[in-house]
């Protein structure tokens, strides 16, 4: 079943109830795709884990500098993600071989972001920073599931996004029209005529922000179990090389600040020993759960290692002889709580 959402929501209309606040659990996850397609654990909420970001007919940049454009990393700090048809930035064209989506979205070429959820957990904004390289004719459409697109399906009406000034378009930015929802219907074989404008980049500077609301407004509270599948389709009116998508800090939020920001974290954190570490760290955790974990990752958000913390056990023996030396986060997760600390290994 698919379902278009209501437009003419503003923000404050996602403000939750006390009432309804109790009864759930705010998420944070973020992509920051500076490094990898990983999300952050650092920032991560108890009770949600993110999945790598995956292409549909999209490539990562080769971060080769293709005849008359300028070369664009797959991942760097500055522009995030860039990614096309083809490597080389090039392939979009409806017309190529093999074809492209063309100047508008087309279902068939995403990328896709999931959350799952391991308590009822509230989720009220899709934010992320996006524009295109070397084209002003650039689209971006996003649309949600809870069922990974396969028995339903909805797209976002309502948002807000940066303001945009180059050869073919002006607007002030803020809310964005009733036009850029970006729905796909049926009569257009899968293509959006709408979707919201992203405006082309200009070096150097970062993508521009966007942001969706989810349900209107209103929030999606995801069940234990359940899964929140995002897919963000782009189209670009440019068919030449280089014309790269750009993206970064893809984050599915509900309306409080991410969980690293806050300063409750500082007083939850594992105690471990010793740190620094040679090839030996001990964790002491809460009395484990079946299916608990201790997880080591690097500063970019890399899971580097992972162990099985034995029901009812109170601390688990990490191996760090196969790591470089470094900072890392270590993870103890058992699917209502989430505790970390930051280790040095020697």
């Amino acid at each position: 079943m698919k379902k278009n959402l209501l437009t003419g929501f503003t923000f404050a209309a996602a403000l939750l109830t006390a009432g309804q606040a109790a009864a759930q659990t705010p998420g944070f996850v973020q992509w920051p795709l500076r490094v990898n397609n990983q999300d952050n654990p650092a920032v991560r909420s108890a009770g949600l884990t993110g999945g790598a970001a995956t292409f549909k007919r999209l490539t990562i940049s080769d971060g080769q500098i293709p005849t008359g454009a300028a070369a664009y990393a797959p991942y760097s700090t500055e522009t995030g993600q860039a990614f096309a048809v083809l490597a080389n930035g090039g392939g979009w064209s409806s017309g190529a071989t093999p074809p492209g989506p063309g100047a508008n979205p087309r279902r068939t070429f995403y990328e896709q972001f999931t959350a799952t959820a391991s308590a009822p957990t509230r989720l009220d904004s899709v934010i992320l920073d996006a524009s295109m390289v070397s084209t002003a004719a650039g689209k971006i459409v996003v649309m949600y599931s809870l069922s990974n697109f396969t028995a339903d399906s909805a797209s976002i009406t309502s948002g807000k996004g940066p303001a945009i000034s180059n050869s073919t378009v002006t607007t002030p930015g803020g809310l964005l029209p009733a036009t850029s929802n970006g729905s796909f219907g049926s009569a257009t074989g899968g293509v959006s005529s709408a979707g919201a404008l992203l405006p082309q980049y200009v070096a150097p500077g970062v993508p521009s922000t966007f942001r969706f609301a989810l349900n209107s407004g209103s929030g999606v509270t995801l069940a234990a179990g359940q899964t929140l599948t995002v897919r963000l389709y782009f189209g670009a009116g440019s068919s030449g090389v280089g014309r790269y998508a750009l993206l970064k800090n893809v984050t599915f939020k509900s309306l409080q600040v991410a969980l690293a920001n806050k300063a409750a974290v500082a007083k939850q954190a594992l105690n471990v020993a010793p740190n620094p570490a040679q090839n030996n760290l001990l964790v002491n955790h809460p009395a484990a759960k079946k299916g608990a974990t201790v997880a080591v990752y690097s500063f970019n958000g890399q899971k580097v290692a992972s162990f099985t913390a034995q029901p009812n056990t109170t601390s688990t023996d990490v191996r760090l002889s196969a790591l470089t030396a470094g900072m890392y986060l270590v993870e103890y997760s058992d699917g209502e709580q989430r505790i970390t600390s930051k280790i040095v290994k020697q």
